[in-house]
């Protein structure tokens, strides 16, 4: 098992058996690399802890925990985890500050604690079978469990379609699964399993009665503060700099906080349309920043059966490619950068936010009674309002799916052969339980808990996982951070989205207010282009993208085949050109149709 993952930790390797538990660790040492290694004892050896992941407030944490008793032998934040559950048992996690995924054993109450960070920055995988309970940080290690591959897990194919990833708790396997963010679950020695169990959980409660200038002020500070939290390490390190407003952020923070010059890693592509290295350059420029570039091109595409490979399931996110060369383009320097993932979340920069406001219900009921007379236009409005408080929401979980399924429900229901149809309807759980939670909450912060729950840990902290760690690299993210979330938590909805005077909408209006200090407004209000790659361009006719869908997703052996109508894939192929732009399904089908070459073993039960 050790041996599928020894990329996520070439700087060591450890093994604890004892009773029925065996514990194995690869390590990748950002802090304390002498003496830091796992499995970790206690000072009786009765607790061992493997753990992967960074504290960022172990310092308050260790002093509080001297000041109650406690010895320390090492300099490590994993020590600190473990005189944490000692003091605290599972309850220790709400106490933590950082990314984490850790398995701890108690032999005294004969039981296993997995437990995984607030947010899902770090991954935990777990597959229960007769006999056993295994875990991991990636899934090729649970295939080493035992000969038989697990199950498919047709749903899973079905979700994969839906969002381009399999949202948790689910895998491509009927027996194996995601432990969500910020739930722990413990297991037994005798094999009983209890939770997962939420231990925390984000709170949209905005305030009022500040100004503009005191709201900047605070996120200058818990941005800065954030960023100096997360450069703790005994290693060197580096930034991501794609150029845009979050990342520039995060590598001018650092270029504040550090006397020498910040190490920047960027990417660009030939495709001048999709390459945001100029803004790049001009952060480096204007920061004295260090800047590595490298260019993506066409060719580069030979990577990804490999890359479909080291994710383990269908992950369909195409700007895993360049997330893949910026991350070994970074390890050549540095062992550990910073990312300005979570902006978007956490600040409402996403243009579907935009979307989501300008159509909810009663703005839709207010642009039809325009031009009404004013009485009739307030009754009708009345009457339209009292409707929907009446339902206790203004928003709808399946309307704010359609606005980013990859493929919508009426192109799959005509892809799926007829005794597959049954998958089409069914609810995702996660999507379900979070309008739940979240269906009271303003139109605004309805939509960013979603995506908090979703988007961000299954495909953004996802993708980000395994391609930086396939190069044995660690990406840090302060702007997923507990304090500066409870920031942007609180955040009013007009310092997160704001219309300006000809109807404009600037999403992150506060982050850009803060960026805005250091750099111009042609800077900060251009369009969003996102980290994505040209593939529309690449799977033109002729194109070397389009020979390898041919070649792979076309092949009439191929084991899509086994639930798709042949006609319908290859009418997938057909829409799109460089009038009609079909890449989005087409790379779904390619991703998927790699990975079934690759794991012809295992079975899908209809």
């Amino acid at each position: 098992m050790t041996r599928a993952i020894d990329h996520r930790g070439p700087d060591g390797v450890g093994f604890l058996r004892r009773d029925s538990v065996a514990l194995g660790h690869r390590r990748l040492a950002i802090i304390d690399p002498e003496t830091g290694q796992q499995p970790m004892p206690n000072q009786d050896e009765t607790v061992w802890l493997s753990y992967n992941g960074e504290m960022y407030n172990f310092h308050e944490l260790r002093d509080e925990l001297e000041q109650k008793g406690h010895t320390f032998e090492t300099r490590s934040d994993t020590e600190v985890v473990i005189r944490a559950y000692e003091e605290w048992g599972p309850e220790c996690v709400k106490r933590f500050r950082g990314m984490f995924a850790f398995a701890l054993a108690d032999f005294r109450q004969r039981k296993l604690l997995l437990a995984r960070d607030h947010f899902g920055i770090k991954p935990l995988y777990y597959r229960v079978s007769d006999g056993y309970f295994a875990f991991a940080s990636e899934l090729a290690a649970l295939r080493q469990v035992d000969d038989a591959a697990p199950a498919g897990n047709l749903d899973a194919v079905e979700l994969f379609l839906r969002y381009q990833y399999i949202p948790t708790p689910h895998t491509i396997y009927q027996d194996v699964f995601k432990l969500p963010p910020a739930s722990y679950m413990v297991v037994n020695f005798d094999g009983d399993v209890s939770g997962p169990t939420r231990y925390w959980d984000l709170s949209f409660q905005p305030q009022t009665g500040l100004t503009d200038s005191q709201w900047l002020e605070q996120a200058e500070a818990v941005i800065h503060d954030s960023v100096k939290a997360h450069l703790v390490s005994d290693v060197p390190f580096g930034v991501f700099l794609s150029g845009g407003i979050d990342s520039s952020l995060v590598a001018a923070q650092m270029s504040r906080i550090l006397k020498h010059p910040v190490q920047a890693f960027s990417i660009g592509f030939e495709e001048k349309q999709y390459s945001e290295l100029p803004y790049a350059e001009q952060v480096a420029e204007r920061c004295g920043i260090e800047l590595r570039t490298e260019i993506v091109r066409e060719d580069m595409l030979k990577i990804l059966p490999d890359l479909v490979a080291h994710y383990g399931e269908p992950f369909g996110d195409s700007s895993a490619i360049p997330t893949w060369y910026v991350s070994r383009l970074a390890r050549e320097h540095v062992p550990m950068v910073l990312s300005g993932d979570g902006g978007d979340e956490g600040f409402a920069g996403y243009p579907t936010y935009e979307w989501w406001l300008a159509n909810s219900p009663l703005k839709q009921a207010s642009e039809s009674a325009r031009g009404w007379h004013p009485r009739a236009a307030f009754w009708y409005l009345r009457r339209a309002a009292s409707r929907y408080f009446a339902q206790g929401t203004l928003n709808n979980v399946s309307e704010w799916q359609r606005l980013f399924m990859f493929i919508q429900e009426p192109q799959r229901r005509a892809l799926w052969r007829d005794e597959f149809q049954g998958l089409v309807g069914r609810d995702c759980e996660v999507f379900a339980e979070a309008d739940a939670r979240a269906r009271k909450l303003g139109r605004l912060s309805y939509a960013q808990y979603l995506d908090f729950q979703t988007y961000l840990p299954c495909d953004i902290l996802t993708k980000v996982d395994v391609a930086s760690m396939y190069h044995g690299l660690e990406v840090r993210t302060p702007l997923i951070d507990l304090r500066v979330l409870e920031l942007a938590t609180s955040l009013p909805v007009n310092q997160r989205s704001r219309r300006n005077g000809s109807g404009e909408v600037t999403g992150k209006y506060l982050l850009k207010k803060v960026l805005g200090k250091t750099f111009p407004p042609e800077f900060l209000h251009r369009k969003k282009q996102g980290f994505s790659i040209p593939r529309d361009m690449w799977f033109r006719s002729g194109q070397s993208g389009r020979r390898l869908i041919e070649q792979i997703v076309l092949d009439p052996q191929s084991r899509l085949y086994d639930w798709f109508k042949p006609e319908q894939v290859r009418a997938q192929l057909e829409i799109h050109s460089e009038t009609s732009d079909n890449s989005g399904p087409l790379w779904l089908l390619l991703v998927l149709g790699i990975w079934l070459d690759q794991n012809s073993e295992v079975h899908f039960n209809s």
